[in-house]
């Protein structure tokens, strides 16, 4: 947590400032409501729409771009709780544009998000729903990890079996679990065929989580069937400094993590360390978790930049299955149910930036991630392997000030290797996919008003053959997926009460090709599974900017999706594209920002399912549900809030997750009960969970804090079967070298 107050503590940064400066230059300062000056405030730069450079203000305010070409630039500046958009910005020559930043009080800052569009956007002028959790959110919520910081975001359903470390995923939207695209800092880490357990991913080092909802297939292809996930780490900024932290709690919690950024010359770097152990409240049950991010960053001149990113992760985790809700008495007891997961993940990137003109530039990315699974219990043990290799190169075009076109291709290799997928004579072999792409985006604002962005992306998708019996040669197939996107101005900010008034829509689809288990269904012809979406909202400012409220619609359908369907008369292969669903609903937020020191928000989302019938049948659906069934995990009623108070050097919290009965299967043997004449389908129960913790800041950089979680002690499950933690405590300390306010 953090009792920093986003107003006008002085606090460091300088951007990594390229060591050319020849060309014009927009210098200024930010400033608060009240006339001071604000250090540590974000400010982008943007030409065209699209952002060509970022920095954070020095102890003075002072922010300053230079090595500039002719043209109009725009600045945004940004604090916790503050906004600013400054006015077009006409430079010529060897000119200094001085402009000077006043924030004011915001429940809605113009983020600059680029995870829901090609380039990076700000997120006002985007179509698409995005949430932006940033670090002062998380610190002020004591999130632990990316999955705690996912909690309250509309649309999003989490779900984890059992405690902290256990297998976690999220359902965006009524989709499942493996219809998300999961990045860090761009790179991909889901496995073959779109799994991905969220749990190790670290808030650590992290400047910011986008959530992108809906497709966005026509950006990123396979895996982006209901939204993304993209975690941003520290960029690298500012004069050197450093953190230290270290925190204990209940369960023998332990968490210590260092870091540090800085930039100077043209050399920008920032790296972070952190390692979480504790034990469950059974025995057997243990977690451990190593993380490591590393940023470098190196620009000679405005016009050229190389970035590098490193993602490393190891965990370990051991636990005894469901031992918690046990409705048809399967549970074996601990020792039959002992089990544990080690994993390595690991993600690269190296990305180039040549600016040609000013009016196009190439942007060229390599990532690589390697993902190491490996499942051991008394039954059997499983060991699972996917890498997969991106190579992409993009053109970046300024038609116009009001017209940018982003145009390239992409090449992906992915690699699958499981215990459990062998050949005939019962050796596991690799699976491997090629993809070739070709996409493009362009994004028009024809007046003040109206954002249009429009995307298509087309995939070659090459499958691998299947040493199996029978043979299953390899495939090919291609698929297109668009995308549009509006945003429009209905009502421009001025009055005192009612403000601005945004209404924005979308229409996309996405794609998700079969799993190495898909594909030992022996089914040759396997399609990749399909959603077809769209969504439309309105965002009301109220009270000047200080109170924002949401409210969107969303409709996804889902098609092509694969089933087991042996022995139906459907197919006469034991998998097939016959299954369908439908997810919609409203997404609602209110966001306040009615003073300097308070912060809240309440969220709230209706979420409608359904199980269709399958493809070719006479209203049937896949055993043992019910064509107009729930899909599982998937409430009808989910909602949360957050409120932060900071006086002075103090900082308080209180937050909640409030989550509706769900359908969800057997714990132990799942749907498989069913065949055993045993229910297998159940409705799990309501739960609040409470949460409330401080911060306060003491001289030289020494910050202590505390959190109290699960306050009612409520005795809940998010997954059938697997107890969440009772109510358990954390307390930590902080070092900052050095302190804020003297950077």
């Amino acid at each position: 947590m953090s009792a920093q107050a986003p107003s006008s503590q002085q606090g460091a940064a300088t951007h990594p400032a390229p060591s050319a400066s020849s060309g014009a230059s927009i210098e200024g300062t930010v400033f608060d409501p009240d006339g001071r000056i604000v250090a540590g405030a974000k400010v982008d730069l943007l030409d065209s729409m699209v952002v060509v450079a970022e920095t954070t203000t020095d102890a003075q305010g002072r922010y300053r771009f230079e090595g500039l070409r002719d043209g109009t630039f725009t600045v945004v500046a940004n604090s916790s709780g503050f906004s600013q958009l400054s006015a077009e910005i006409a430079l010529q020559g060897a000119q200094t544009q001085t402009t000077d930043l006043h924030l004011k009080l915001s429940a809605e800052q113009d983020k600059v998000v680029v995870s829901a569009s090609l380039g990076g956007a700000l997120a006002p002028q985007l179509g698409s729903t995005v949430t932006v959790v940033s670090q002062q959110d998380i610190e002020n919520q004591g999130d632990q990890s990316v999955y705690e910081a996912l909690r309250n975001i509309p649309g999003v359903a989490l779900r984890q079996t059992g405690q902290r470390g256990s297998e976690s995923s999220a359902f965006i939207r009524g989709g499942d679990s493996d219809y998300n695209l999961v990045m860090v800092d761009g790179i991909p880490l889901n496995d073959f065929g779109g799994a991905f357990n969220i749990s190790p991913l670290p808030v650590d080092g992290v400047e910011q989580v986008e959530v992108t909802r809906g497709p966005q297939s026509a950006l990123y292809g396979e895996d982006a069937v209901a939204g993304v996930i993209d975690v941003i780490s520290d960029p690298g900024e500012g004069t050197p400094h450093f953190t230290f932290l270290s925190e204990g709690g209940s369960n023998e919690t332990l968490r210590l993590a260092t870091g540090g950024a800085g930039s100077e010359g043209g050399f920008n770097w920032a790296y972070d360390l952190a390692r979480f152990s504790d034990r469950g409240p059974v025995i057997d049950d243990a977690y451990r978790n190593q993380t490591s991010i590393i940023t470098l960053g190196y620009s000679r001149s405005p016009r050229r930049r190389v970035d590098v990113h490193f993602f490393g992760d190891n965990s370990a985790d051991a636990s005894n299955g469901p031992y918690g809700s046990d409705p048809d008495g399967l549970y074996p007891g601990f020792a039959a149910s002992a089990q544990s997961i080690r994993q390595n993940l690991f993600g690269y990137q190296l990305n180039y930036t040549e600016q040609f003109s000013r009016r196009f530039q190439q942007v060229t990315t390599i990532s690589d991630s390697t993902d190491r699974y490996d499942f051991f219990s008394p039954f059997f043990d499983e060991d699972t392997f996917t890498t997969h290799l991106v190579a992409n190169t993009r053109s970046e075009i300024n038609i116009s000030p009001k017209n940018v076109l982003v145009a390239g291709f992409e090449f992906d290799h992915e690699q699958f290797e499981d215990t459990f997928l062998d050949d005939t004579d019962f050796n596991p072999f690799k699976l491997p996919r090629y993809t070739y792409a070709f996409f493009a985006e362009d994004r028009w604002n024809p007046g003040s008003r109206w954002f249009f962005t429009a995307g298509l992306r087309v995939d070659d998708i090459r499958t691998g053959s299947l040493p199996l019996d029978p043979f299953i040669p390899a495939t090919s197939v291609a698929k297109v997926d668009p995308r549009l996107s509006v945003a429009y101005i209905a009502r421009q900010s001025g009055a005192l009460f009612l403000g601005t008034t945004r209404i924005h829509g979308s229409y996309g689809t996405g794609i998700r090709p079969p799993s190495g288990f898909d594909l030992d269904g022996t089914n040759p012809n396997l399609k990749p599974e399909e959603s077809t979406s769209f969504d439309a909202g309105v965002v009301q400012q109220l009270l000047d900017g200080k109170a924002v409220i949401d409210v969107t619609y969303f409709y996804n359908h889902f098609t092509d999706q694969i089933v087991s369907v042996g022995g139906t008369g459907l197919s006469m292969f034991t998998s097939a594209n016959l299954k369908n669903s439908r997810a919609d609903g409203v997404e609602t937020s209110l966001r306040l920002r009615p003073t300097r020191s308070i912060e809240m928000m309440v969220e709230y989302t209706r979420l409608n399912t359904a199980i269709l019938a399958l493809d070719g049948s006479n209203a049937e659906a896949p055993t043992p549900f019910t064509v107009g069934e729930d899909l599982i995990a998937r409430p009808r009623n989910s909602g949360g809030f957050n409120v932060s108070w900071t006086h002075k050097r103090l900082l308080l919290n209180l937050n909640a997750t409030l989550r509706g009965p769900e359908l969800d299967v057997e714990p132990n043997d799942g749907t498989f009960a069913c065949e055993l004449d045993l229910p297998c389908l159940f409705k799990t129960k309501s739960y609040v969970d409470l949460n409330g913790g401080f911060a306060y800041q003491m001289p030289r950089g020494i910050e202590i804090y505390g959190r109290l979680n699960n306050i009612l002690d409520q005795k809940y499950e998010e997954a059938l079967g697997f107890p969440a933690l009772h109510f358990n405590f954390l307390t930590g300390i902080k070092f900052s070298i050095p302190a804020p306010h003297e950077r």
